[in-house]
């Protein structure tokens, strides 16, 4: 009878041991064979855009400065050459002073600017100067200054700080859809310095406090890492946090037919607009303000189901609401701001084309498109700043 109890305990002991040989195998092959997991500089921005950023003590994050990579995206295909500037901007190098007799446009904005899923010479920025080289015959310089994850808080603190030394001629800000649910996600971190606010990034704020010998341990492990990243890619209802249970940060739900009371939400997201004018002036340029739909606003969401799904996206879809489009409207005109609001000529195209099916993104052609618009934009604005004044 003693002998049960032995033989069973030898047989658990054989077993664990067989267990614990065979996860430091997975936990080594892993560590030989995985490629390392993209670390979260900004949750706003896309997962695989993370690794084109880094964290800033004065606007959250930023375009990492002097790199030229392969960039992948999400849709995959053939890789994206990015290269970033020293004043962290995507293109060739720029000189601070502007060669005379050429205009010099700045682009500020979010993923949409950036065109991170599209070459150098599809952005919004290359075919801008195109247009506008078309229309005017003049010589420009157009500056691409977005960034990935971007809203108009962030972009006015990157202006003012950093990029307002460029002198710029004109400044066009891309006000995104998606840009009240970001200003909720980076105003809680914005304090008041001196003059001029900052918006820290939290790793760059304390030192952490010593974490615990055993969940340093499971964070360090490729085996967790693996399990965690598979969980993710197969159950992110469980993992992630979806947009219905952001409340007021929900990205999109300003632009539904029926939203919440989110007036505070949009004042607060605008107020950085009059910022962003100031300094503009201050610096002796003009501000435009510029907005393009989201897929929704103009495509049922059947045409992109799962990226429908993976943002939360519900109810009868495009979304018949105007309203986005007529407050910032309403915002420019009490501002004295121009405004470009290339909405209409997007419901009016061939709709299927100009949107990105994996991405909350314009396609290459909605991106041509948009850069079309704001070129008529500028050549009103340019013919009527030249008017005689009577």
């Amino acid at each position: 009878m003693l002998l049960r109890p032995l033989t069973a305990l030898r047989h658990f002991v054989t077993a664990l041991t067989l267990l614990i040989v065979v996860l430091l195998g997975v936990e080594i092959w892993l560590r030989s064979n995985a490629a390392p997991s993209a670390l979260i500089v900004a949750g706003q921005a896309p997962l695989e855009d993370q690794s084109l950023l880094v964290p800033s003590a004065v606007y959250h994050h930023e375009l990492r400065r002097l790199q030229q990579t392969s960039h992948v995206t999400e849709s995959g295909g053939k890789p994206i050459e990015i290269r970033i500037n020293s004043v962290g901007c995507r293109g060739e190098e720029i000189e601070m002073i502007a060669q005379v007799g050429v205009r010099r446009i700045l682009l500020l904005g979010d993923d949409t600017i950036c065109g991170t899923n599209v070459a150098e010479s599809e952005t919004v920025a290359a075919w801008l100067k195109k247009f506008f080289t078309q229309s005017t015959g003049e010589d420009v310089e157009v500056i691409n200054a977005g960034v990935p994850g971007y809203c108009p808080l962030l972009a006015s603190l990157k202006f003012q700080h950093d990029l307002s030394k460029l002198k710029p001629d004109i400044v066009i800000l891309h006000v995104d859809m998606t840009d009240i649910a970001d200003d909720c996600c980076y105003r809680s971190l914005t304090l008041q310095e001196g003059d001029h606010s900052v918006c820290s990034h939290p790793t760059l704020r304390m030192h952490p406090k010593p974490e615990n010998p055993t969940i340093q341990l499971v964070r360090q492990s490729a085996t967790a890492s693996w399990l965690f990243a598979k969980t993710r890619q197969h159950g992110p209802e469980l993992l992630s946090v979806s947009r219905a249970s952001l409340a007021e940060n929900q990205g999109f739900l300003w632009i539904t037919d029926n939203p919440p009371d989110l007036r505070l939400q949009i004042d607060h997201a605008l107020k950085p607009i009059r910022v962003i004018q100031d300094s503009v002036k201050q610096s002796g340029g003009q501000l435009l303000i510029s907005t393009a739909p989201v897929l929704w606003q103009v495509v049922a969401s059947e045409r992109a189901p799962e990226l429908s799904r993976r943002l939360g996206i519900t109810g009868k879809t495009p979304f018949a609401s105007t309203f986005p489009f007529e407050l910032l409207q309403s915002f420019c005109e009490d501002a004295g701001i121009p405004f470009c609001d290339a909405s209409p000529v997007f419901r009016r195209d061939k709709a299927e084309k100009l949107f990105s099916k994996s991405a909350p993104v314009l396609s290459k052609v909605g991106l041509a498109l948009y850069a079309r618009e704001i070129a008529r934009s500028l050549v009103k604005l340019s013919s009527a700043s030249r008017a005689p004044v009577e």
